[in-house]
């Protein structure tokens, strides 16, 4: 499917909880660790990707908060979901790795 997935698709596996304007992580993906790590350098393809799912989000918030409130819905029941606590902000810049953990949620 390439670029043409659904953004649902494409935020995996991360998902968003507009609530909370929180990030979780399907922790069942073995990709997490690394991931989260990989966050410290701004250039990471992590970071690219976190980067590329706020500025869609900024949109959907404004334009169909339902999307984003459903989408977490269904993560939330298919998916073991950890929050993702980070001091990153919307620029996407280097992060502390000490400003990085992960916490189950219930």
């Amino acid at each position: 499917m390439g670029d043409d997935k659904p953004f649902g698709c494409k935020l995996y596996p991360l998902s968003y909880n507009p609530k909370n304007k929180s990030f979780y992580f399907d922790a069942d993906c073995p990709l997490m660790d690394p991931y989260i790590d990989s966050l410290q350098d701004a250039r990471s393809d992590a970071s690219l990707h976190l980067h590329s799912a706020q500025q869609v989000i900024l949109q959907l918030e404004k334009k169909d908060p339902a999307f984003l409130k459903n989408n977490h819905a269904v993560d939330k029941m298919y998916f073991d979901l950890k929050k993702i606590h980070s001091t990153a902000n919307s620029n996407n810049k280097k992060t502390s790795k000490k400003s990085l953990h992960k916490k189950a949620t219930t």
